[in-house]
C-alpha cells in the first residue's frame, strides 16, 4: 500500500486529537464526517415579519402533491419535492392577552408558552396595563434552545447556537419582538445583525482565536482565513481520499475569497465552500442604512450560516430578515410596488388596500429564502446535499399583518430528508398548533417529546411530516 494511501486511512479521531484546536479542525470535521457517510443534522429556523396574504401564500390549485405554487411563493418551485406546506396552523396563542401582538406571536411560536413581563417593569396585567405593552419576554427556552440541550444530534459543536438578523434595529432595544431565541426565562439571545462581526465569531471561535488574536489580524490587515490557509495546506495528506477533491476546492474557494475581500474590502461569509458574498450598497438618496443594505445584509448573514453549517461549526441557528414592526420603507428600496403604496413595511401590513406590495414584500423575501436554498442544495454532503441534511423551518409571527391572526400561519419546511420529512406535501393541519408542529421536529430528532410547550396548547407530535412520527 502506497503512503498516500496510508495517511488516507489515518482513524478520524486520530487525526482530529492530533491536529487539536488548529486553524484546519474546523475544515476537516465535515469532511471525515463525509466520508464515512454521516453527516452531521442540522436545524435553521427563518422568520420574516408582518403576517402574509393567505389567498396569495397557499396553494388553492392542485392536491397533496400536485400543488401549485402561487405567484408570492413561485421562486420556491424548484424546491418542490424538499418542500412541506404546513396550511391550517395555529399560532400557541390568544389575541385576547394583553401586550404587542407580533412580540407575542414571536415569543409563543418559538416557545410554546404564554409570556411573562420583565421583571421590575410595569405590569401586563390587571387594571392599567398596557395592551400593546413591548415589555414581554419568554417564559422558558425556546424551541431551538431545548433541542440543544436534549439531542446528541445538534450537540458538541464548537458553537453551540448562532442567532442572526439582516436588521440593525433587531439587535437593540426590548427583546419582546426582536428575539427569537432564549436559554432561559427571560434569558433572551439577542441576534447579531453586522455581518463582518458575525464571521469573526463564527471563524474566530472555530479556529480558537481570542477576541485579542482576531485584533492583531485585522491590524496587520490579514484575514481569519490567511490563518487556515497553510493549516489546510499541510494537512492534505491525512484527508480521506474520497474527500481530496472537496478539499482542493476549498483551498481555491480562499485563495478567491481573499482576492475579492482584497479589491472589496467587505468580509467574507463562507470559508468552506465557493463564496457567495456581496458587497454592501453606499447610501444613495433617501434611503436609510437598514434600507440601502438590508437585502445584501440578508444575502451575506446567510451565507455566514451556511459556511458555519458547512465547517460543522454550529448545527442550530436562528435567522430574522427584520423584526414584526419592521421601519424598512420597501417602496423606496424595490420595485415592482403599486403607485401610493407608502409607509413602512409595518404600516403597509396594516392597510387592507396594500395587499399587492405586501405581496410583493413576501415575493421578496422567498426570492431570498430560494437563494439560499439553493447554496445549500448545490452542497454534497454524504449520499445526498446539506439540504437533505438540514431542516429549515420558515415562518411568520402574525397570520396577517392587519388582524394580528393566530389562525393559519403562513409556514413551510424545507430539506430535512435525513430526519425523514415527508416533503413534497400541501399539508392540511386543521388548526393544530404550532407546540405540536415542534413536538413533531423533536421526536424526529431523536427526542422522546410527547407535548412541547403549554399543555393548553400541545396536543402531541402531528402525524403525517416525518415517517415514523
Amino acid at each position: 500500500m502506497s503512503s498516500r494511501n496510508q495517511q488516507s486511512y489515518v482513524p478520524r479521531r486520530a487525526v482530529l486529537a492530533g491536529i487539536g484546536a488548529s486553524a484546519a479542525t474546523m475544515f476537516l470535521r465535515p469532511m471525515f464526517a463525509s466520508a464515512a457517510g454521516a453527516p452531521p443534522t442540522r436545524l435553521l429556523i427563518v422568520h420574516r415579519p408582518c403576517g402574509a396574504n393567505h389567498d396569495s401564500f397557499f396553494p388553492s390549485k392542485g392536491g397533496l402533491t400536485d400543488f401549485v405554487l402561487p405567484p408570492m411563493i413561485q421562486s420556491l418551485e424548484p424546491f418542490r419535492k424538499e418542500m412541506v406546506i404546513l396550511e391550517g396552523i395555529s399560532c400557541p396563542r390568544s389575541n385576547d392577552w394583553i401586550g404587542d401582538k407580533h412580540s407575542a406571536g414571536m415569543i409563543t411560536m418559538m416557545s410554546g408558552k404564554r409570556f411573562i413581563g420583565i421583571p421590575g417593569t410595569d405590569s401586563i396585567v390587571g387594571a392599567g396595563a398596557d395592551g400593546n405593552a413591548k415589555n414581554i419576554v419568554a417564559a422558558d427556552k425556546t424551541f431551538d434552545q431545548l433541542l440543544l440541550d436534549l439531542s446528541p444530534k445538534v450537540q458538541k459543536t464548537a458553537i453551540a447556537s448562532l442567532q442572526v438578523t439582516a436588521f440593525r434595529p433587531s439587535s437593540v432595544g426590548l427583546p419582546s419582538f426582536r428575539v427569537m431565541s432564549y436559554n432561559k426565562p427571560n434569558g433572551p439571545l439577542f441576534p447579531e445583525s453586522r455581518p463582518n462581526v458575525l464571521f469573526d465569531s463564527i471563524f474566530g471561535s472555530g479556529v480558537g482565536l481570542s477576541a485579542d488574536a482576531l485584533a492583531r489580524l485585522r491590524a496587520q490587515n490579514k484575514n481569519i482565513l490567511d490563518f487556515v490557509n497553510a493549516d489546510l495546506a499541510r494537512l492534505r495528506g491525512h484527508v480521506p481520499t474520497s474527500q481530496l477533491a472537496k478539499l482542493d476546492t476549498h483551498l481555491a474557494a480562499i485563495e478567491s475569497l481573499q482576492a475579492s475581500v482584497a479589491t472589496s474590502g467587505v468580509a467574507p461569509g463562507a470559508a468552506c465552500s465557493k463564496p457567495n458574498q456581496v458587497s454592501l450598497p453606499a447610501l444613495s438618496g433617501n434611503l436609510n442604512i437598514d434600507e440601502a443594505q438590508h437585502l445584501a445584509v440578508a444575502k451575506n448573514q446567510l451565507a455566514n450560516i451556511a459556511a458555519a453549517f458547512q465547517c460543522d461549526l454550529t448545527r442550530v441557528a436562528t435567522f430574522s430578515f427584520a423584526h414584526g414592526n419592521s421601519t424598512l420603507e420597501w417602496q423606496k428600496m424595490s420595485t415592482g410596488f403599486p403607485s401610493g403604496t407608502n409607509g413602512t413595511h409595518h404600516d403597509v401590513s396594516h392597510q387592507p388596500a396594500s395587499v399587492t406590495a405586501q405581496d410583493r414584500i413576501e415575493q421578496i423575501y422567498c426570492e431570498q429564502l430560494a437563494a439560499f436554498l439553493q447554496t445549500l442544495k448545490a452542497v454534497p454532503e454524504g449520499t445526498g446535499t446539506m439540504l437533505d441534511n438540514t431542516l429549515v423551518v420558515y415562518f411568520n409571527e402574525v397570520s396577517n399583518g392587519n388582524t394580528h391572526g393566530t389562525d393559519n400561519m403562513p409556514l413551510l419546511m424545507f430539506g430535512g430528508k435525513n430526519l425523514s420529512l415527508q416533503t413534497g406535501q400541501h399539508l392540511h393541519m386543521n388548526g393544530r398548533y404550532m407546540n405540536d408542529v415542534w413536538a413533531a421536529v423533536g421526536t424526529a430528532f431523536g427526542l422522546d417529546m410527547k407535548t412541547f410547550g403549554d399543555t393548553q396548547y400541545s396536543t402531541g407530535p402531528v402525524s403525517g411530516l416525518f415517517s415514523g412520527v
